[in-house]
């Protein structure tokens, strides 16, 4: 009864590594430890394994014998060889490799690392790759019990949820990554704000803006425009959107960008979502400040690459976009008004437009920017 006991309390505490690994840098290594304990197992490991064609191999791995040189020996196995049988999500099975005869390097390698059985469960297939649960024992250990086998399948059974979660919570990063190097890629800083008052800084660009009193800063009560003249109507736009019954409201207005230059174009709209803490829907304010130009002068090689534009070609593009006229972006450049439509005559056809207006137009539209790399110049 005590081994018992000792077994069960061990299993809770497995199940809460299996899920506190989540969220870890390198996940697994804890609960597979704890699991290959449990089991009195020489190797325990989770196999990530495509088949066909395109065949390869992916190890989480624990035990005395295991390092990085014996998972990239493992690895260079065809998928078939480290597991012969197929088995149904769900399923397990234990494997003795000595009466299954395994001979050659794979037989070798075996006896290499001590494995003389292995208890396999297949968790999941996931995009045509199999994720076995594995658990191995030397050549002079007893072999798995159906007991042992009852074990590794609840254990597998945890690892298959805790892995969809960690599948979600990666592609919900991946998804915010984008839309965060996207904002900062259009020069725009992003807010989100709630009604309690709180905020959070969405991007780098939000940030700098921050940083740099840029239309907008922050304090112990929240967002606020510098210009303080602005700041009533900025604060009343956040209440709107805050108070929006239907979550739809918006405001566009301009906001002075507190260094004497132009002033800044934003957005303030209400954002209806899931509350983080209760069981209902609540409503927080999204607010959008354009901190770069469209297309700035630090974008002459972007233009190049996208368009195929020379470099004198990209410099009268950015002039276009900025709204000057032909003539005075051909006295900022030193050519003449011949060589500017030659110019001009080219970027059409580079850039598939029959017009000035259509390329002005496709010039001053959000794609382009959208080419920038997010380490571009917020200045």
């Amino acid at each position: 009864m005590l081994i018992e006991r000792v077994r069960v309390e061990g299993y809770d505490a497995l199940v809460a590594a299996i899920y506190d690994s989540v969220d870890c840098e390198k996940p697994w290594s804890e609960p597979l430890e704890m699991l290959r304990s449990l089991l009195d197992a020489n190797v325990s490991c989770i196999r990530i394994s495509q088949k066909g064609s395109n065949a390869r191999e992916h190890l989480f791995a624990s035990g005395p014998k295991v390092s990085n040189e014996a998972i990239e020996d493992w690895q260079r196995f065809n998928p078939r060889e480290l597991l012969p049988i197929e088995l149904p999500v769900g399923d397990a099975q234990v494997l003795d490799w000595q009466q299954m005869g395994s001979t050659g390097n794979y037989g070798a390698m075996l006896k290499r690392y001590d494995i003389a059985n292995m208890a396999v469960m297949c968790i999941d297939v996931i995009e045509g790759a199999q994720c076995t649960l594995n658990c191995s024992r030397g050549f002079d250990m007893a072999p798995f019990d159906k007991l042992d086998l009852e074990l590794i399948k609840a254990v597998g059974r945890h690892f298959r949820e805790a892995m969809r979660i960690r599948r979600e919570l990666t592609r919900a990063r991946i998804v915010s990554q984008f839309q965060t190097e996207a904002l900062d890629s259009l020069g725009i800083a992003a807010f989100l704000i709630s009604k309690s008052g709180s905020h959070v800084l969405l991007n780098n660009t939000a940030k700098f803006a921050i940083e740099n009193g840029l239309g907008v800063k922050q304090s112990t009560t929240g967002i606020h425009a510098v210009d303080q003249s602005d700041d009533s109507a900025f604060q009343g736009a956040i209440r709107a959107a805050l108070h929006s019954e239907d979550g739809l409201a918006a405001r566009a207005m301009l906001l002075n960008r507190g260094n004497g230059a132009e002033r800044l174009h934003v957005i303030v709209r209400a954002r209806s979502h899931n509350s983080v803490l209760f069981d209902r829907r609540e409503t927080s304010a999204l607010v959008f400040v354009r901190i770069n130009e469209i297309v700035c002068r630090d974008d002459i090689k972007l233009l190049q690459q996208l368009f195929c534009f020379t470099a004198t070609e990209a410099q009268l593009a950015i002039g276009l976009a900025k709204g000057l006229c032909l003539k005075d972006i051909e006295t900022e450049l030193n050519i003449r008004h011949n060589t500017a439509r030659a110019h001009l005559r080219s970027m059409f056809v580079k850039a598939d437009v029959a017009r000035q207006s259509q390329l002005v137009s496709l010039l001053t539209s959000s794609l382009v920017p959208l080419g920038r790399t997010t380490n571009h110049s917020l200045q």
